[in-house]
C-alpha cells in the first residue's frame, strides 16, 4: 500500500527516528498566539534561552481576542 500525505511530508522532513512510532521532523513554520505566547517567551527566559531556534520561522497571530476590547487586552 502506498503512503498517505501525512507519511510523505513527515518523510520529507524527518531529521531522526526514535523507535517505531516517535519521529523527529524541521519544522517549516512555528505559529504563536496572544494567549500563550508570554508564557512561552517567560519559560525561554527561565530557562536562560535568548533565542528561539530560527526567528524567520515563528508566526505570530491574533485569533482569540480580535478585535480587542481595550490597550491591556491589545497588548
Amino acid at each position: 500500500m502506498g503512503k498517505t500525505v501525512v507519511e510523505k511530508i513527515i518523510d520529507a522532513h524527518r531529521v531522526d527516528r526514535l523507535g517505531e512510532d516517535v519521529v523527529v521532523v524541521r519544522l517549516d513554520a512555528v505559529f504563536c498566539h496572544e494567549i500563550t505566547t508570554p508564557m512561552a517567551i517567560a519559560d525561554l527566559v527561565e530557562r536562560g534561552k535568548d533565542r528561539v531556534f530560527d526567528p524567520t520561522k515563528i508566526k505570530a497571530v491574533i485569533d482569540h481576542v480580535s478585535p480587542a476590547k481595550d490597550s491591556k487586552t491589545a497588548l
